[in-house]
């Protein structure tokens, strides 16, 4: 075998690795989870509910109770109770707000990540992301 064959072949070897590398970091990519903190999207259920209860508790957690709208599917006009805390995604008009914001009457959306709901009343439920009040004023 000739130098010349032999430098052939190396440059080809060479090729099929990088060819190969660069393959493979493409179909990673494109199995790899999409769940960057940055840009993840919040999946889950969303309706629409009124306050009609807030309680807190001595060790400082709240608790709502609320009552699913007549405009939401017929699974989500049922009554309804979550833990609530400022660490939440809470919101009204755009604006980040306080527990202590929310006020019994408000209609309230509810997005939750919950994979199963109960059949009991109220039904808790255990994830909730997101909560926003939809009334003109606070």
């Amino acid at each position: 075998m000739s130098s010349k064959q032999k430098v052939f072949i190396v440059i080809g070897m060479i090729v099929i690795i990088g060819v190969s590398f660069v393959v493979g970091l493409f179909i990673g990519q494109q199995n790899a989870p999409k769940n960057d903190l940055a840009i993840r999207k919040v999946v889950g259920q969303t309706f629409y509910a009124n306050i009609e209860s807030i309680k807190q508790y001595n060790d400082g957690s709240f608790h709502i109770n609320v009552k699913g709208l007549e405009i939401n599917d017929i699974n989500y006009r049922g009554n309804f109770t979550f833990k609530v805390d400022n660490s939440m995604d809470m919101t009204w008009r755009g604006e980040k707000i306080k527990v202590s914001d929310f006020k019994v009457g408000n209609n309230i959306a509810i997005t939750f990540t919950d994979e199963m709901l109960t059949s009991i009343s109220p039904t808790p439920l255990t994830e909730v992301v997101k909560i926003q009040i939809l009334d003109d004023e606070r």
